[in-house]
């Protein structure tokens, strides 16, 4: 009954354990193996396809299902090719915690494209959790200009809204990846076809760009078990994520996926130690993301 509701809960746990294991590698290239988590979520992808959906799932030369899965390449590129790009610089910037209250920017796009483009409701309680939403992002972007001449303090302006960019893109990509999967409804597909769009997209900047071509040649050197964790982790979110699409609408999801601030604050400071304690603004801004989320799930 709630199938939707827990898949969502544990795409946005393999997200947070991503969050956090991203920024533990110290081997790896700049890009933090981006292009490599690609290639692990094209080949984790196809497996679960394999088993679970080939010769289960009509795929008719019709053309709902070209559309539908030009809805998949289309989402792939958005969030591969720009959101998991921006999202791994905005960690290495921002560290897990605050890239991930930045994420929560996430919900507020998404909400308003799902509305626009797949005509869901937006109520009265959505307007106001994304209000709530907007604030905490506020609060955040506040908190790092003050901070900014203290020694501790190395976050930008610029880091917050590389976060909301990526966001931006994620968001695109959940509407995406919706709208594929009411017409194909095979998730390992969307994910599988969505990555090797990814990829393409890669492909094609490295032609015309040296720092995409430097990620190819240096797709498997100095990979460190951080890297291939955290690729295998953002492999079974975006998995997840799919599956959670299948069964719930673009607003239950992604409300339910901004629950990984929470996850990532837990998982950072209090398990792994790898983060100092959030300041107050930070605790505020959290504060404020959640309300926005139960206010927008209410509504």
């Amino acid at each position: 009954m709630f199938l939707g509701e827990i898949l969502a809960l544990l795409s946005a746990l393999a997200f947070a354990l991503f969050n956090v294991t991203v920024s533990a590698t110290s081997r790896s290239r700049g890009d933090k193996g981006v292009l490599f988590s690609v290639i692990v979520t094209i080949a984790f992808s196809a497996v679960v396809f394999l088993v679970l959906e080939a010769g289960r799932t009509p795929l008719p030369a019709t053309a709902d299902t070209w559309m539908g899965l030009a809805f998949f390449a289309g989402a792939g590129v958005s969030a591969m090719a720009f959101g998991r790009s921006l999202v791994f610089t905005s960690i290495r910037r921002l560290g897990p915690t605050r890239a991930s209250a930045v994420k929560r920017l996430n919900p507020f796009f998404s909400v308003v494209l799902a509305a626009l483009i797949l005509a869901e409701p937006v109520t009265t309680l959505d307007g106001w959790g994304l209000l709530a939403i907007a604030c905490a992002f506020a609060i955040l972007v506040a908190d790092s200009m003050r901070r900014a001449n203290r020694a501790q303090a190395t976050v930008t302006p610029l880091a917050y809204g590389i976060g909301a960019a990526a966001a931006f893109a994620y968001a695109v990509a959940y509407v995406g990846r919706k709208a594929g999967l009411d017409l194909v409804d095979a998730p390992a597909l969307g994910t599988l076809v969505s990555a090797v769009a990814g990829f393409a997209a890669f492909s094609v900047l490295a032609i015309v760009s040296s720092t995409y071509r430097a990620m190819f040649r240096g797709v498997f050197r100095n990979i460190d078990r951080p890297v291939v964790l955290s690729a295998l982790l953002v492999s079974v979110g975006q998995i997840l994520m799919f599956a959670a699409l299948a069964h719930a609408s673009v607003t239950t999801v992604v409300m339910i996926s901004s629950l990984e601030i929470f996850f990532s604050v837990f998982l950072s400071w209090l398990v792994f130690g790898t983060e100092r304690r959030p300041s107050g603004p930070v605790f505020l801004a959290a504060a404020l993301a959640f309300a926005g989320v139960l206010l927008v799930a209410a509504g």
